[in-house]
């Protein structure tokens, strides 16, 4: 059995389970919304027109679809978004960010982007684009994009 692996991996959770827990903090406080409220109006304030299927945000918030509908619903009623009554003609079901929630993320960025800074502040600069290349593969899901049979065996030396 790899435990270094696994040790690897449950430290990776540790960090984002810690930056979750900071980030929800600051952003509760200070905003009014969780981390995942900020994940939803941020991804929408970044899509085309302001507006994703509900299904695309099933990715970015790491949950099934249906947990996405639950968690979409405080954020209608309190005037952030608007949700699709009914399928358009693509079939599916969209989500649009509204103007009030443009102006909580406007605010709530320069919050998420301390806490981020400050966590990040004590790795070397140069680590920066290989970390950040390495959780953009694990994100994916395609851990062996772009690794060589070097990178490989330099990573199965490791583990």
């Amino acid at each position: 059995m790899n435990t270094r692996a696994i040790d690897l991996c449950l430290k990776l959770n540790q960090a984002q389970a810690t930056l979750t827990l900071r980030l929800d903090e600051e952003l509760g406080t200070l905003h009014g919304i969780s981390l995942s409220d900020f994940i939803v109006l941020h991804s929408l304030a970044r899509a085309e027109g302001g507006r994703l299927p509900v299904s695309g945000l099933v990715r970015p918030l790491g949950v099934q679809q249906s947990a996405v509908v639950r968690q979409l619903i405080p954020l209608e009623k309190t005037g952030h978004i608007s949700r699709d009554r009914e399928p358009a003609e693509d079939g599916k079901r969209y989500v649009t960010i509204r103007p009030s929630a443009r102006r909580v993320l406007h605010e709530a960025l320069s919050t998420a982007e301390m806490v981020c800074t400050e966590a990040l502040w004590d790795l070397a600069p140069g680590d920066l684009p290989r970390l950040e290349s390495a959780l953009s593969a694990i994100g994916a899901g395609d851990m062996h994009a772009g690794a060589g049979a070097e990178t490989r065996e330099a990573a199965a030396a490791y583990l």
